[in-house]
């Protein structure tokens, strides 16, 4: 193993010294760490057939490949599943029968060895201890787009399915039963959240529920104050100054362009600011505006254009 670590180290020195690195990066070798599975627990048996498996995070590592197999890895009849994530859990609706899962730690260099343990789903008796897993959109998404569609994985036995989405204040607005796995809703502008049950007719699962807000409405439009219109500027250090109203939603952020012709084709410079912002210009004459943006995607109206010269 020291062997190889001094080899690449070797050559990574190679590589910087032909194309100019700063700094040499490794990554940490964690092929003698092991995962702990934490549930569940080996040979345990379950009467639902959501089964949420779980394990300890491996230091130095960002990514986790998990298999599932029926009956078992040494005669395997199904690969049920194969996947690489970057969590520490993960929820799977499966069919009657007996599993083998796995999982190894993983970093761009390394991996672990795999941890495995036995499990069996005998029946769906305990149909409300599923878990029904909402797929789109992803949790504490920021839009402007106010139609989505929600989307969650079936769960078997099923056969309706409860949506219900809650304002900030907690009250319920909607409450709708399908039988399909989405929904399409069109929120208003706000915060929100969005739940899944599922039902089977006499059972139901508890709710799986994410957030979302949605705003539609675009920034204000920036009034600049400074350096005014037509005037001038002693000294290389311009201070600029503008003044914009806020709209409740999302963040919002300032753009601030800067032009050397009144065609507006020749950028100087582009750059997120905050009012008051400094910026070193040569002597000459320049075009600037402020245009606002918010973290849902609007973009706002373009403030008028100023022009000033640096003395």
């Amino acid at each position: 193993m020291k062997r190889i670590l001094i080899k690449n180290i070797l050559l990574a020195g190679v590589f910087c010294s032909l194309f100019a690195c700063e700094e040499i990066l490794l990554e940490d070798d964690i092929s003698d760490k092991n995962v702990t599975l934490v549930a569940p627990m080996n040979n345990a048996q379950f009467s639902h057939t959501g089964i949420t498996l779980t394990w300890e995070p491996v230091e130095n590592a960002n990514k986790y490949r998990l298999q599932i197999v029926t009956p078992d890895f040494t005669n395997p009849m199904q690969i049920v599943l194969d996947t690489l994530i970057s969590r520490t859990n993960f929820t799977k609706q499966l069919n009657l029968g007996n599993y083998e899962w796995r999982v190894r730690a993983q970093n761009g260099s390394y991996n672990t060895p795999y941890s495995n343990r036995f499990f069996s789903v005998l029946n769906n008796e305990d149909f409300q201890n599923n878990v029904v897993n909402l797929a789109t959109p992803v949790n504490n998404l920021i839009t402007r787009t106010a139609t989505q569609n929600l989307v969650w994985q079936s769960v078997l036995g099923a056969n309706s399915y409860q949506v219900q989405v809650y304002d900030s204040n907690n009250i319920a607005i909607h409450d709708q039963t399908v039988t399909t796995t989405f929904y399409n809703y069109t929120f208003p502008e706000g915060n929100y959240q969005w739940r899944v049950r599922a039902g089977n007719g006499s059972q139901y699962t508890l709710y799986s529920s994410r957030s979302i807000l949605v705003d539609t409405t675009p920034p204000n439009t920036p009034v600049l104050t400074s350096p005014a219109n037509n005037s001038a500027v002693t000294g290389t250090t311009v201070a600029f100054q503008w003044n914009r109203t806020p709209v409740a939603g999302s963040a919002e952020n300032d753009s601030i362009y800067i032009f050397t012709n009144a065609a507006l084709t020749n950028l100087q410079f582009k750059n997120g600011a905050t009012a008051p912002f400094t910026h070193l210009l040569d002597a000459g004459t320049y075009y600037w505006y402020v245009k606002g943006f918010d973290q849902a995607g609007n973009s706002g109206n373009s403030s008028s254009v100023f022009k000033f010269t640096v003395n």
